[in-house]
């Protein structure tokens, strides 16, 4: 009879015992935490004229934490660049959406965050992809600028796989030259690094009223360079519309 006690109290501690482990203490609280955006991609555009800047448009992310639900009040959301970035934080009870801008192309990791009311934290990684692209015009020139840029990115991270140029060149007609069928101009277009090696060369002719397109890719993205246009002595003048993209891989 003894015996038979003792295993009927036993069994009652062990089922008290087990009871604690099925079922979760929720006095911290958890947080689901749900990043919604619509790209991991964007361009930063630099528009120049005559050589001159007259407009940046940055690449802008924006991310919306309203699916985010915990068993806790959500305090605060936020968004911390790793790269030492200011941290950007909004009240959550006023809104639920941060925006971020990038005016350095590369590549970025960010973390995304919730706080609930506790002080319980959730953070989720997100990897952000920032091109440069630079539009570039020049008219009636017969001296054209260089273009200078620099493939490497600001915040020390990974390179770019590459840079795509695209160079139009117009040779315009001129309006009142009667009886004279123009001329054509000769130029090279030239890739130049920062030791003066020229990387990357084509020559051309263009005919009066005609433009002529150079389209390249190149694959070394360190160091400044500029990309050139050197025309013959004495020709007419020309209008120049080009663009150099620098352009990552993720």
């Amino acid at each position: 009879m003894a015996r038979s006690t003792s295993f009927v109290m036993l069994f009652i501690f062990a089922s008290i015992s087990l009871s604690g482990c099925l079922f979760s203490n929720d006095e911290d609280g958890n947080i689901d935490l749900i990043v919604n955006y619509d790209s991991d991609f964007e361009t930063i555009v630099e528009t120049y004229s005559e050589g001159e800047i007259v407009q940046t448009n940055p690449a802008r992310f924006e991310f919306d934490f309203s699916k985010t639900t915990a068993s806790k009040t959500i305090q605060s959301f936020g968004i911390t660049s790793l790269d030492g970035q200011d941290s950007i934080e909004i009240d959550a009870s006023n809104d639920s959406i941060i925006a971020i801008e990038f005016y350095d192309h590369g590549m970025y990791e960010i973390n995304a965050y919730a706080i609930d009311v506790n002080g319980v934290k959730a953070n989720q990684l997100i990897d952000l992809r920032v091109d440069l692209r630079i539009d570039w015009t020049q008219s009636d020139t017969n001296n054209p600028l260089a273009l200078p840029f620099n493939p490497e990115p600001a915040n020390q991270g990974q390179n770019a796989k590459m840079i795509e140029i695209i160079s139009n060149v117009e040779n315009p007609s001129l309006v009142n030259n009667i009886g004279d069928s123009g001329q054509s101009i000769q130029l090279t277009w030239q890739l130049v690094d920062e030791l003066d090696d020229i990387c990357q060369t084509r020559n051309g002719q263009i005919n009066d009223g005609d433009t002529m397109m150079w389209q390249t890719l190149y694959f070394n993205t360190y160091m400044l360079h500029e990309l050139r246009i050197v025309m013959d002595d004495g020709q007419d003048s020309i209008n120049v519309n080009q663009s150099v993209s620098i352009l990552y891989d993720n």
